[in-house]
C-alpha cells in the first residue's frame, strides 16, 4: 500500500477556516467523504489529514492552501460584520454559499478599484453619483429613469425576455456600477443585493430567478445606491421604498395608466398580462404595481396575486440555462468588469497571469472568444 501524505496543518486554523466559511462539521466532512468524527479529530489536533484531504478542504472553504498552517487564525472580521447593512442579503448567520459570494464581490470590489488606478481614471460612480446628491426624494424614481436614459419607444420594443435585463444592466454600468449575476444560492434565499460601500459598487442578481425579475432586481439595488447617493440612511422602511423606487422607474405612473386603459382582455388577469408584456416585467410585478398605484382595487389585485401564485414561481424556460461558457462568465463577472480588465491588459497595467485570474480562471489563449462574445453582446 502506498504511504499516506499526511497534512500537518494548525488545529485551531483547520477550524477556523470551516466556520468563517458557514459550514457544520458534517457538511464539511460529507463534502470532501470524510467521516466527520475524523474531521473533528484533525480540528481538536489528535489525528491528521492527508495532502489531498487537506488541500481539497482549503478549496471548499475558499482559502489558500497555506493559511492552513499559520501559526493561528488571521484576525478578520465575519463577512455578516463587514456587510451589516448589505441590502438584500440573507439574515445571519449567512449559509456558506453567501459567505463566498460576499468575498468574491468584495474582492472584485477591490480589484476594480486598483484597475481604475493603474489606468488613471477615476471611478465614474464618484461623479454620477452627484446626480442624486441632495435631490428631492419623491422625484428621485424620476431623475433616475432620465439619468439612465432609457425612453419609452426603446422599453416598448422589448420582445426578448432577456432584453429587459441587458438593457437595464447596460444602463446602470453606463453609471460605474458593476452588475453581476450568481446562482449559487436558492431565489428563495438571496434574489439579489448590493454592495453599496465602495466608490465601485456592485449589484448582484440571482440567476436562478426569471430574467425579468432579475431586471426588476438590479433596479431596486439601484435604489439602495441613490439613497445611499442622497444621504438617506438604510432603516426598516428602505426596502420598501426600494420596491417602489423599482416599480416607478420600470413602469412610471402616466404611462401605466395608459397601458391599463388600453388594455382590451376580457378578464383583470388578462389587462395585468397585457401590462406586463408592455413593460417587460413579470405579471406579479406588474399587480404590484397596479394595485400600489390604485388603478385596481386592492381586494382584486391580491386576487389576481394568489392566481398567479397558484400557477406556480414565475419561471422562463430557455435553451440559455446553463449554456454558452463565454455567455455566463459575462454574466457572472459582468460585462464592465470583464472591459476593466480587458483595457487594463491592453495597457500594460496588468500581466496575462493576473488578467486570467481577475476573470475566474478563462485561459489566455481564449480571451479573444471572451472579448469577441463580449462585443456581440453590446
Amino acid at each position: 500500500m502506498t504511504p499516506r501524505t499526511l497534512a500537518y496543518v494548525t488545529p485551531e486554523v483547520l477550524c477556523w477556516a470551516r466556520e468563517s466559511a458557514g459550514y457544520s462539521l458534517e457538511d464539511a466532512a460529507s463534502a470532501i467523504k470524510l467521516r466527520w468524527s475524523a474531521l473533528e479529530m484533525a480540528e481538536n489536533g489528535h489525528d491528521l489529514l492527508t495532502l489531498r484531504q487537506a488541500e481539497t478542504l482549503a478549496r471548499l472553504y475558499g482559502r489558500p492552501f497555506a493559511t492552513l498552517f499559520l501559526a493561528e487564525p488571521p484576525t478578520e472580521e465575519p463577512q455578516e460584520t463587514q456587510f451589516r447593512r448589505l441590502p438584500g442579503a440573507p439574515t445571519p448567520p449567512w449559509p456558506a454559499a453567501m459567505q463566498f459570494l460576499v468575498r468574491r464581490i468584495r474582492e472584485r470590489q477591490d480589484a476594480a478599484i486598483e484597475l481604475y488606478e493603474a489606468l488613471g481614471e477615476a471611478p465614474p460612480w464618484t461623479i454620477k453619483a452627484a446626480e442624486f446628491v441632495a435631490a428631492d426624494h419623491a422625484k428621485l424614481p424620476d431623475r433616475a429613469r432620465k439619468v439612465l436614459g432609457i425612453g419609452r419607444d426603446e422599453q416598448a420594443s422589448w420582445t426578448d425576455v432577456y432584453a429587459p435585463l441587458r438593457a437595464w444592466t447596460d444602463a446602470l454600468e453606463a453609471q460605474g456600477i458593476l452588475v453581476m449575476q450568481d446562482g449559487s444560492m436558492p431565489v428563495d434565499e438571496m434574489r439579489g443585493f448590493a454592495s453599496i460601500d465602495s466608490s465601485v459598487p456592485i449589484v448582484v442578481a440571482n440567476t436562478k430567478d426569471d430574467p425579468r425579475a432579475r431586471a426588476f432586481t438590479v433596479i431596486h439595488e439601484f435604489g439602495h445606491l441613490v439613497l445611499a447617493a442622497n444621504g438617506v440612511p438604510s432603516d426598516r422602511h428602505t426596502e420598501r421604498w426600494c420596491n417602489e423606487f423599482a416599480g416607478e422607474v420600470l413602469m412610471p405612473s402616466d404611462w401605466l395608466a395608459e397601458a391599463f386603459r388600453d388594455s382590451e382582455a376580457p378578464s383583470l388577469l388578462g389587462q395585468v398580462e397585457q401590462v406586463s408584456r408592455t413593460f417587460s416585467v413579470t405579471p406579479l410585478a406588474a399587480t404590484v404595481r397596479l394595485s400600489a398605484t390604485g388603478l385596481i382595487p386592492e381586494r382584486e389585485g391580491g386576487a389576481v396575486i394568489a392566481e398567479i401564485r397558484s400557477r406556480g414561481r414565475e419561471s422562463v424556460q430557455t435553451p440559455r440555462s446553463g449554456g454558452d461558457y463565454y455567455r455566463n462568465q459575462i454574466a457572472g463577472l459582468g460585462p464592465r468588469f470583464i472591459q476593466l480588465v480587458f483595457s487594463a491588459l491592453d495597457g500594460q497595467a496588468v500581466t496575462y497571469p493576473v488578467a486570467s485570474a481577475l476573470l475566474a480562471g478563462v485561459k489566455v489563449n481564449n480571451f479573444e472568444k471572451l472579448r469577441d462574445q463580449l462585443g456581440r453582446l453590446a
